[in-house]
């Protein structure tokens, strides 16, 4: 119940921020929307739990958006379920609740404060990213398609460094008392969303 009325503030307080213009609320695809994930010698997508965007009628452009990524929904892409399935749930169950500690930290969260036009149908988003209780601003290129009432969204790939949002376990910097020496996961994850939206 909690989570249903944090969605529904932080898409209320967007929408209204932009009351007086006229505008439209695309809600996000949460079956056709990916944010892909690469890590070391892994890579794999997280599913969102909701989001949308917020768009002028009179010229169709992005205004502002939130978007709540789902932890818990990672998935681990490169290995082969039959061959490695055990492998599979303990990398999973590792990242979860080692990396990412989803028991206090379940989502991650997207608001778009900004975008600029690049041509082409290319902008860039920048915005604060929440990511394992942390805050953090990036920018994001994005190429935008619309077709009647779906708006599509393919970002560039783009790097974060994960100890900026203080996720320190097997790091080269600073690996924790108990972690293998011998055993480390690199800093730099690469991501790119996969975006669909449809006008509400």
């Amino acid at each position: 119940m909690k989570k249903n009325l944090l969605i529904s503030f932080l898409i209320f307080a967007q929408f209204s921020f932009y009351a007086q213009k006229e505008i439209s609320f695309y809600r996000v695809d949460t079956i056709q929307t990916r944010v892909l994930w690469k890590c070391d010698k892994h890579n794999g997508d997280f599913k969102l739990q909701s989001g949308g965007l917020i768009v002028s009628k009179d010229n169709y452009d992005i205004l502002g958006g939130k978007f709540i990524i789902d932890i818990k929904s990672l998935r681990v892409m490169d290995m082969d379920t039959a061959q490695y399935k055990t492998a599979i749930i303990i990398l999973k169950n590792t990242l979860i609740n080692e990396f990412f500690e989803v028991h206090k930290y379940p989502y991650a969260f997207f608001d778009i404060q900004e975008v600029v036009p690049l041509g082409l149908n290319k902008y860039r988003f920048t915005g604060d990213f929440i990511l394992h209780g942390i805050e953090n601003c990036i920018s994001i290129d994005v190429e935008v398609k619309r077709k009647d009432n779906i708006i599509e969204i393919k970002s560039d790939k783009f790097k974060i460094d994960r100890t900026d949002w203080g996720i320190y376990r097997m790091s080269p910097q600073r690996p924790y008392s108990d972690d293998n020496n011998d055993w480390t996961v690199d800093d730099i994850v690469e991501l790119q969303v996969l975006l669909r939206a449809k006008e509400e």
